[in-house]
């Protein structure tokens, strides 16, 4: 299977549609392309902090559709119960040789205090211990911005513990993530007409020759799985007419920490480094 080229610039447009979560400045031209391809999903302005070993993400300013204020609980263990629903994951249903995986962008083009522990839990207003119950799919149009995005994958989780924030421990909720498995004419559809024409030249006019499904994802970033157990960081989302509610998972990799362990005992996986390290070096504890 061939694999599909890099898709061309957006539009200074298509950009300034897609406001955000997640803020990045990218260094070369390159990156600005590929940056720019996903802003419609993780719909990016760049803030860059100071210092050259500033690691790879820099989350920002919550959408302008969101939850109210959640209000403020004190941090630490709030323990709920886990999921007893049984669990669904819709991608393992897919056959391996339907998927087609694109090459995904850099992470390291993109901005994250390495130095600070806590950045994530001082930057999003949500901290929690979640169970993941279920996995729906992937989808390329987002209810929340009302428009064609980056894919990304959707599904439930029930919240065990909260570190910061105001959801209620042992209720489920829905949640979002960058980076999905859709159908090749989802993601057909989420391209811009200058993507779309850029693939078309490159082919002689017509369609590429694909797979069945299409996963798009950050080249570092991990794939969430159905019945673990994670430290996520949240930003709460709601449609414009209040109808569809769900958290946002930010933060890529460094957003999606699984965890085990309980108490003191509490341990989280270290993406980066592969090592589990204790909860205290992760979020703040009392």
């Amino acid at each position: 299977m061939n694999t599909l080229p890099d898709p061309a610039v957006p539009t200074a447009a298509d950009l300034a549609r897609n406001r955000s979560h997640l803020l990045g400045v990218l260094g070369h031209r390159a990156a600005v392309r590929r940056r720019r391809r996903i802003a419609a999903g993780i719909a990016a302005a760049a803030v860059l902090l100071g210092g050259a070993t500033a690691g790879v993400l820099a989350l920002g300013a919550p959408p302008a559709a969101v939850l109210p204020e959640p209000v403020a609980q004190e941090p630490g263990r709030q323990p709920g119960s886990r999921g007893t629903a049984p669990l669904y994951d819709a991608y393992a249903s897919i056959p391996e040789h339907d998927i087609e995986r694109l090459p995904g962008g850099v992470n390291d083009d993109i901005l994250w205090d390495a130095r600070n522990p806590y950045y994530g839990y001082d930057k999003l207003p949500v901290v929690a211990r979640v169970h993941i119950d279920s996995i729906d799919g992937g989808r390329t149009f987002s209810p929340i911005s009302e428009q064609y995005v980056f894919p990304q994958t959707v599904g439930k989780m029930t919240v065990l513990e909260v570190y910061k924030g105001g959801i209620t421990p042992g209720t489920q909720i829905n949640y979002s993530r960058l980076g999905g498995i859709v159908t090749f004419d989802d993601y057909w559809k989420s391209l811009n007409q200058a993507q779309r024409d850029k693939r078309l030249h490159l082919n002689g006019g017509k369609i590429p020759a694909h797979s069945k499904y299409v996963q798009d994802k950050l080249m570092d970033d991990i794939d969430i799985e159905a019945g673990k157990e994670y430290i996520v960081l949240l930003q709460p989302q709601s449609s414009k007419d209040g109808k569809h509610r769900e958290y946002l998972i930010d933060g890529l990799q460094f957003g999606l920490r699984e965890v085990r362990g309980t108490g003191a005992g509490t341990m989280a996986l270290n993406n980066e480094t592969k090592k589990w390290e204790n909860l205290g070096k992760v979020v703040r504890l009392p």
